[in-house]
This record gives structure tokens, C-alpha cells and sequence, in this order.
């Protein structure tokens, strides 16, 4: 029996000017398909992880300057700097990642336009620990601050798959030893995991790179992805909700193989209850998405899956957003 294609998953970004507008557009065009809504990452925010950059300008002699797939010029700096540093971090006062507040006021906007009738249902280096408490903060005044039953919580495995796979970036952590790199990316996953409450849905996107819509390395299947997930499901302390994995077109004429490692996944994604997100739908190209919903079915059986694009949506052309939330639409079932 083939495998039910049932929901669409919206990865993050998404070229609209507000979080009304998204929210307003996408659940129009993606009918009863989504089980979470993200605001679109509007303004400021919309190029990934980069504003966070404004959160160390007090010490901007350690700050990198950020290009498009290209490796990320490592600086030379005394431990007396990198002391220095950190204490102008600490008196310019405690950092605030602002992805709480913005989820906050955007979750705002969301329940104004339930109330109005929308329906819907939402979904090493010293520096280091620092910005994982402003982090950790964060998602704490999410919880406190939007119910738990319309929120949900995905994490961005974008840098991270770079480290995991050794390629492009060279991490602070490990040394060099790509085991020593993975262990460490797979304990700090688990514990930003572990600061989601249990009710509170949380989530992984896996990803590849999205700069001027290439991949930063054409993956050949995703053994590297399956191989972290594993890791990732055992050790952590609650159920991973869903699960989303790119598969670019450059897998076109190994589809099959591509997909194969994800069967290791399934036992751990029947245990914790996780949907499965396959980010098959590709702008303008429609055969391509349903060659690749037909391996998926072939590979996966009777275990069902979800689709979404390989990525985000900000650095799509707005005129594209219709055309990729009507092949997700076509070729998907309701969720609700």
C-alpha cells in the first residue's frame, strides 16, 4: 500500500510584507493542510539567523562578516580580546535574541485573526554559553507567553548539518575530529530539544543551504541527515514532533537511493509519534514533486509523509509563493 501524502509543512521564511499577510495567505492556500503556521519571518528577519549578528555589536572587532556560501574567515584574537569581549557583552546588558518577542507579537496578530473567524490550528567558544542562555530564554517566554496548544517550536539545522558534515564551515568545537564535532551538535541540539515543554510541539528542519537557492554540497542521500536524527532521537528527553528533510532535484535520477536511509528513522518516528516532512515541492516543476512523492512511497510503504519545499520561502519571488502553495495543495491531503 502506498504511503498517504497527507499536510504540508511551511519551513519558515516566506516573502510577504507581515506576519497578517502570511498567516492570511498562506492558510488560503494551503486548505486544511497545515497542523503549523509559521509568521514568515517578515522585515529584519528574513534572511535566516543574520540579525542575530546586531546582538554582539557591542564588541564588533569579533564580529564575521557574513557572505553567501562562502566559509566564514576565522579571526585571531588574544584571550585578552575575547576576555574583553564578553565583558562589554555582559555590561551592555543581557542579550535578548528578540525571537521570543517577535513570536509573541506575531502570535498576537494569529489569535486576533482566529478571534475573527480565521481557521486554522498553530501550530564552545567563551561567547557561547551567553547566547545559549539568551536563547534558552527566549523559548522560555514563548511558553509562558502563548498557549501551548498553539505553539510549536522548530529548529534550524542549517550551519549545523555544514559542521556535521565537515564541510564549508569550520565549527569552534572538536578540535578538527568530525566525531568530537557531531557529538557536540547532536548534545546541543538535545538540549535546546529539552527546553520545549512537553506540550509544546517541537521540531528539526534539516537542511542544506538556501543562498541564492543553492546548496552549500549536493547531498547524496540523506545518510548524514538519518545518521544525526538517530542519534538526536535517542538521546532526547522528549517526543520530536516532526521531522523535515530536503530532497533537491540534483537527487533526481537517485531518488530512491536518496531516500533509502530514512527507513533506519521510522521505528524511532513510530515511537515518538513524529510526522515526517519531505521538502519535495519545487517551484514551476510539478512532475518533479510527484517523481519524488513516488519514490518516497516506494521507499517509505505505508508510512505516511507530509511535503514542503527544501527550505524557506525568503528568498523566493513573492509572484512564486501561489504557484508553490498550489502544487503543495494538489498533490497532499488534509490534515484537519
Amino acid at each position: 500500500m502506498a504511503a498517504q501524502v497527507k499536510g504540508c509543512h511551511l519551513v519558515g521564511s516566506v516573502p510577504l510584507p507581515d506576519a497578517e499577510t502570511v498567516f492570511r495567505q498562506c492558510t488560503a492556500g494551503h486548505p486544511d493542510r497545515l497542523k503549523h503556521l509559521p509568521d514568515g519571518e517578515p522585515g529584519f528577519l528574513n534572511l535566516f539567523t543574520t540579525f542575530q549578528s546586531l546582538l554582539f555589536q557591542a564588541s564588533p572587532d569579533l564580529c564575521t562578516k557574513f557572505k553567501y556560501n562562502v566559509p566564514v574567515a576565522n579571526g585571531e584574537f588574544t584571550e585578552q580580546q575575547i576576555e574583553d569581549a564578553v565583558e562589554k557583552l555582559k555590561q551592555n546588558g543581557p542579550l535578548e535574541t528578540h525571537y521570543d518577542t517577535n513570536a509573541i507579537e506575531s502570535y498576537g496578530t494569529f489569535r486576533k485573526l482566529k478571534d475573527e473567524g480565521e481557521r486554522n490550528k498553530v501550530p564552545g567558544s567563551k561567547v557561547e554559553p551567553t547566547y545559549q542562555d539568551a536563547l534558552y530564554c527566549a523559548i522560555r517566554n514563548m511558553q509562558d507567553s502563548i498557549p501551548h496548544g498553539e505553539l510549536a517550536i522548530q529548529i534550524d539545522l542549517a550551519v549545523d548539518t555544514a559542521f556535521y558534515e565537515g564541510v564549508l564551515y569550520k565549527p569552534w568545537f572538536g578540535d578538527g575530529n568530525i566525531e568530537k564535532i557531531r557529538e557536540f551538535t547532536v548534545d546541543y541540539i538535545v538540549r535546546m530539544v529539552s527546553q520545549v515543554d512537553e506540550d509544546v510541539e517541537v521540531g528539526l528542519h534539516n537542511c542544506y543551504g538556501d543562498m541564492d537557492h543553492r546548496h552549500w554540497m549536493e547531498p547524496k542521500s540523506l545518510a548524514v541527515v538519518t545518521e544525526r536524527g538517530l542519534r538526536v532521537f535517542e538521546k532526547s528527553p522528549r517526543s520530536i514532533n516532526f521531522f523535515h528533510c530536503p530532497v533537491p532535484k540534483s537527487a533526481g535520477d537517485h531518488l530512491e537511493a536518496y531516500l533509502e536511509p530514512l527507513k533506519e528513522l521510522l521505528p524511532k518516528f513510530k515511537e515518538h509519534g513524529t510526522d515526517l516532512y519531505l521538502g519535495v515541492v519545487h517551484y514551476d516543476d510539478s512532475a518533479a514533486t510527484q517523481k519524488m512523492i513516488k519514490a518516497a512511497q516506494k521507499v517509505l510503504r505505508d508510512f505516511p509523509f507530509g511535503v514542503g519545499t527544501e527550505c524557506g520561502w525568503g528568498r523566493t519571488p513573492p509572484e512564486q509563493v501561489e504557484g508553490i502553495m498550489k502544487i503543495s495543495t494538489e498533490v497532499s491531503e488534509p490534515v484537519l
